[in-house]
């Protein structure tokens, strides 16, 4: 398999104490998640409020799965969304990242 970028697995598994069963169980219910359509529907219908909290739980549980750049952009969302408006260039940012991360745990899932 090619070297991870969106996946930290040295992190990711130290958290679960070396148990890549249990990661990878996480990392499915991490792609099944409803959180992310959760955050495109407050982003498109403007509720900014609904935006903030669910970001606020991605980057809880990117972060926890050691989806670094995933943590981070979303981070970086729930801030703008919290001071009162998201850059596009961030939403944007956001979403490329969140496609490549899902596909790099579905094949990190494959394997």
């Amino acid at each position: 398999m090619a070297e991870l970028v969106w996946i930290n697995l040295e992190e990711g598994l130290g958290r679960m104490r070396g148990n890549e069963t249990l990661y990878k169980k996480l990392l499915n219910i991490f792609l099944s998640s409803p959180e992310f359509d959760a955050l495109e529907e407050a982003l498109n219908a403007d509720d900014t409020r609904r935006a903030v909290d669910v970001a606020h739980g991605i980057k809880g549980m990117t972060g926890n799965l050691s989806l670094t750049a995933l943590f981070e952009g979303s981070t970086k969302l729930m801030n703008e969304l919290r001071a009162g408006l998201a850059d596009p260039a961030t939403v944007a940012a956001y979403r490329d990242i969140l496609k490549k991360t899902r596909e790099e745990v579905k094949a990190y899932l494959s394997r």
